[in-house]
């Protein structure tokens, strides 16, 4: 198991807190996994915050929801990280509030589904004032007889203007009883702003497990290969190499 005692761990895996504050320049990692989570998190002026939420496995199986805000205020930049190891069936809720000008998000998020589990995400940022960025890159990995549902709302308010608000879904299905939707949605209440999005669902790009195979790697191995890549942003910004390990065979045991 994870080392919780580690100094930049934000440990929520089994905690009733509900508000965390930010009022320094920070890098740390929050876990999630035992118990239904609401949390509100407030991230100071002139702030820049590098996050990464792990949703990690747990011996309570029952469903369950995470509820996540992030309050960001003027001239604070975001830069979060997902990476959803959950071996029961959840819903993510993640709201990200650029309450002010300057402020902006990053969301890099990867999802691993097996055997039958029912995963929902819901990303959302709601662009409340001018000069304000969002730039979303969410992916999904569905094994077996799993489900996976990934809506993804970029909301630019009316004042919001010379904001940015940017989309990428891709969901990888790895066998054919697998399940997967997502839903890209962008609500434009200003003209002056740049908005796009991206969605894609579809199996392994078979060039790509052909060039793997012709190097003598099984298809095991090679899938192993692909997935892992799903995960590497979020393994770089993690500096404890153990608890990379750690991670990486925990996704390997859900291949």
């Amino acid at each position: 198991m994870i080392n919780f005692s580690n100094e930049n761990i934000i440990n929520f895996f089994d905690s009733q807190q509900n508000l965390y504050e930010f009022k320094n320049d920070a890098k740390n990692i929050m876990i999630f996994g035992n118990i239904n989570s609401d949390l509100s998190i407030n991230i100071s002026k002139n702030l820049n915050i590098d996050l990464t939420i792990l949703f990690l496995q747990s011996s309570n199986l029952e469903e369950k929801t995470f509820n996540i805000t992030f309050n960001v205020e003027s001239y604070s930049s975001l830069n979060l990280k997902i990476a959803n190891f959950a071996n029961f069936n959840c819903n993510d809720n993640i709201t990200v509030k650029l309450l002010s000008e300057n402020s902006n998000v990053n969301i890099y998020s990867s999802t691993i589904l097996n055997e039958n589990l029912n995963k929902n995400s819901i990303v959302k940022v709601d662009h409340i004032s001018r000069n304000t960025l969002s730039n979303i890159k969410l992916y999904e990995i569905l094994k077996g007889h799993s489900k996976g549902f990934i809506r993804c709302i970029s909301d630019i308010k009316n004042k919001s203007s010379n904001s940015e608000a940017h989309q990428e879904l891709r969901l990888l299905v790895l066998d054919e009883h697998a399940k997967a939707n997502s839903d890209p949605v962008l609500l434009i209440d200003e003209n002056d702003i740049v908005a796009s999005h991206a969605n894609a669902i579809g199996m392994l790009d078979q060039d790509q497990m052909f060039y793997l195979l012709s190097r003598g790697l099984k298809k095991s191995v090679a899938e192993e290969l692909i997935v892992n890549g799903f995960f590497e942003p979020i393994f770089i910004e993690i500096e404890d190499e153990q608890i990379v390990k750690q991670l990486k065979e925990m996704l390997k045991g859900m291949l």
